[in-house]
C-alpha cells in the first residue's frame, strides 16, 4: 500500500472532483462499468467524478493496449472529509491524503476531499498500479512500475480534454539534486536506498517513462525494452532495444528535462461523446453512521480493533433496527468478533428479501468458516461454510473472496491440495492479482502439486515488486525452491527471476 501526498492539479479539475458537500450528510453511491464511488455529495457532483474515473481508465487502456472489457471486479472508492474519516478504515499518519489497499476481504481506495490536489494524485497513482496488475501480461522492472504510476498521476481534465504527461514539480525538484546511477535504476527497485536516493529513484523513473512516452518512436523502443526477458544485463537490454547506453540515456534525460520544458499530449475525453452507463442512488440515512465501517469491514478489521469496532457498530446499528445496510454491517462484525448466532439471524432476514445476493451468501459462508477455526468448532462447520460459498460463487462467479475462502475452508484436509482447490485459488488470483496473499497461497498449492512452472509464473511479479522487500524476498525464496524441485524432476526450466 502506497501512501503519499503530492502534486498540483488544475483548478477546474479540483472543482469538478471535490465540490462542496452539503451541510446535511446525504451519502450517495454511484456505479459505472469499472467503479463504485461513495460520497457525501450531490448526484451531479458524484456523477461527474465517476465519469472522470471512467475517462482515466479508458486513457490507460488506449495508451497501453489494455483489454477493452471492464475489469471483472469494480474498484470501490470512498470520498471522505478529513483524516479522521480515513482512520476509521486505516490508521494513517497526519498529513495523508488517501490510500489504496487490497486484501482477501476486498480492494478499495479512499481519498480525503479536503486535501484536494494530493488526494487526486494519490488516487490516479494507485489506480495506475491497480490497472497494471490487473491487465499486465509482462513482468515489469521496478522503475517502470513506479514511473508509469507517476506519469499518469498528473493528468489534468477540462470539460472535453485530457492533458497527459504534465510537469511534476515535486519529481522535477528531486531531479535537481544528485542522481543515482542509471545502471542502479534499471537493475533494482528502491529498497536499500536512503531517503534522498529514493526521492531520486522515483523522480528519475517518472522522467524515464515521460521520455519514452513523448514520441511514437520512443514508445516503440520502450515496448521492445519491456519485452526483454528479465534476468539478463539491463545495460545490454537497453542498448539492444534503444541503441542507448546507460551513460547516453542519462545525457538524453538531462537534456529532456533542461529548463523545465517537457512535452505533454492532449486527448479527447470519451464520456462527453459516449458516456458510459452510470447509476447514482441516495443511500439510507444509516450510511452517515455506518458506511465507513462497512468500508473497514470490506478490507478486514484488525484483531486488535475487533472488540472496539463491535461495540461501536452495535450502538450505531441499534439506531436503525430494520435498515438493511445497518443489519448487513452489524451481521458482518458479529460473525467476525461477536455473536455468530446473532449474525445468522440478521443474515437470514436479509437473505429472505435478497436470496441471490452474493455478498450476503459469502457472509453466511464466513460465519461458518470463522466458527470452524474456533478452538472448539461446531461439527461440520467447514462443510457448512463450503455450502454457502458454493451458493455465493454461483450468484457471482467473479467474487474472488468466495473462491479464496472456499479453498481456505479445506486447509488441513487432503482435498486442500486437490486440482479443484488449485483451480479455485488460481482463478481467485486471476480475478484479484493485486492481493498478494492469494498469489502466495495459489503458488504454494501449485508447488505441492508439482506444477512448478505455473507456480513460478505466478510468483515472478511478486519477486519484482518494488513496494515490499519482505514480499519480494518471500516470493524469491519460493521461486528458488520451485526451480530447484523442477530441476530435480527434470522439468523444463522457467524464465529467470527478474530484477
Amino acid at each position: 500500500m502506497k501512501i503519499a501526498a503530492r502534486g498540483v492539479l488544475a483548478a477546474f479539475f479540483l472543482l469538478c472532483w471535490f465540490g462542496v458537500a452539503p451541510a446535511r450528510a446525504e451519502w450517495r453511491r454511484a456505479e459505472s462499468p469499472n467503479f463504485v464511488v461513495y460520497g457525501d455529495l450531490s448526484e451531479s457532483a458524484l456523477r461527474e467524478r465517476i465519469l472522470l474515473l471512467e475517462d482515466f481508465d479508458q486513457l490507460l487502456r488506449m495508451l497501453t493496449a489494455g483489454q477493452e472489457e471492464p475489469a471483472p471486479n469494480k474498484l470501490h472508492i470512498y470520498i471522505v472529509s478529513g483524516i479522521e474519516a480515513l482512520r476509521v478504515v486505516r490508521q494513517v499518519p497526519a498529513g495523508i491524503a488517501g490510500f489504496y489497499t487490497a486484501s482477501p476481504d476486498g480492494i478499495l481506495a479512499m481519498v480525503d476531499g479536503s486535501q484536494r490536489d494530493a488526494g487526486n494524485e494519490i488516487l490516479f497513482h494507485e489506480y495506475a498500479h491497480h490497472f497494471m496488475m490487473q491487465n499486465s501480461t509482462l513482468i515489469y522492472p521496478a522503475w517502470f512500475v513506479e514511473g508509469f504510476a507517476e506519469y499518469f498521476a498528473t493528468v489534468r481534465f477540462t470539460a472535453r480534454k485530457i492533458d497527459i504527461g504534465n510537469y511534476s514539480r515535486g519529481r522535477a525538484a528531486s531531479i535537481q539534486g544528485r542522481w543515482i546511477a542509471m545502471e542502479r535504476l534499471l537493475s533494482a527497485g528502491p529498497a536499500g536506498l536512503n531517503q534522498e536516493e529514493q526521492a531520486a529513484y522515483y523522480a528519475q523513473s517518472w522522467l524515464l517513462v515521460h521520455y519514452f512516452y513523448s514520441t511514437p518512436e520512443r514508445q516503440a523502443a520502450l515496448n521492445r525494452l519491456l519485452a526483454t526477458v528479465p534476468g539478463g544485463s539491463p545495460a545490454e537490454a537497453l542498448q539492444s532495444a534503444t541503441g542507448l547506453t546507460p551513460e547516453t540515456l542519462t545525457r538524453e534525460l538531462r537534456r529532456y528535462i533542461a529548463g523545465g520544458s517537457i512535452r505533454y499530449r492532449q486527448m479527447e475525453r470519451g464520456s462527453p461523446a459516449t458516456p458510459p452507463p452510470v447509476t447514482v442512488a441516495l443511500m439510507p440515512r444509516s450510511a452517515d453512521d455506518l458506511v465507513l465501517y462497512e468500508a473497514a469491514l470490506r478490507t478486514g478489521v484488525s484483531d486488535e480493533n475487533g472488540a472496539s469496532y463491535l461495540q461501536r457498530i452495535r450502538v450505531l446499528a441499534g439506531r436503525y433496527p430494520d435498515d438493511p445496510l445497518a443489519m448487513r454491517v452489524l451481521a458482518h462484525i458479529e460473525l467476525r468478533y461477536g455473536d455468530g448466532a446473532a449474525a445468522d439471524r440478521l443474515l437470514d432476514r436479509l437473505l429472505a428479501a435478497a436470496p441471490n445476493d452474493a455478498e450476503l451468501l459469502y457472509l453466511k459462508g464466513m460465519r461458518w468458516l470463522i466458527a470452524a477455526e474456533a478452538d472448539n468448532p461446531p461439527e461440520q462447520a467447514a462443510a457448512t461454510a463450503r455450502t454457502w460459498f458454493g451458493r455465493a460463487q454461483r450468484a457471482d462467479q467473479n467474487h474472488y473472496q468466495t473462491l479464496y475462502r472456499y479453498a481456505e475452508s479445506l486447509r488441513g484436509e487432503r482435498a486442500f491440495f486437490s486440482e479443484n482447490t488449485s483451480n479455485a485459488l488460481v482463478l481467485a488470483h486471476q480475478l484479484a492479482p493485486q492481493v498478494h496473499s492469494i498469489t502466495l497461497n495459489a503458488a504454494s498449492v501449485l508447488i505441492a502439486r508439482r506444477e512448478f512452472a505455473h507456480a513460478v509464473a505466478l510468483l515472478l511479479p511478486l519477486v519484482a515488486n518494488p513496494h515490499d522487500p519482505d514480499l519480494s524476498r518471500m516470493a524469491r525464496e519460493m521461486t528458488e525452491r520451485a526451480r530447484a524441485a523442477m530441476g530435480a524432476a527434470g522439468a523444463a526450466p522457467a524464465r529467470p527471476v527478474g530484477n
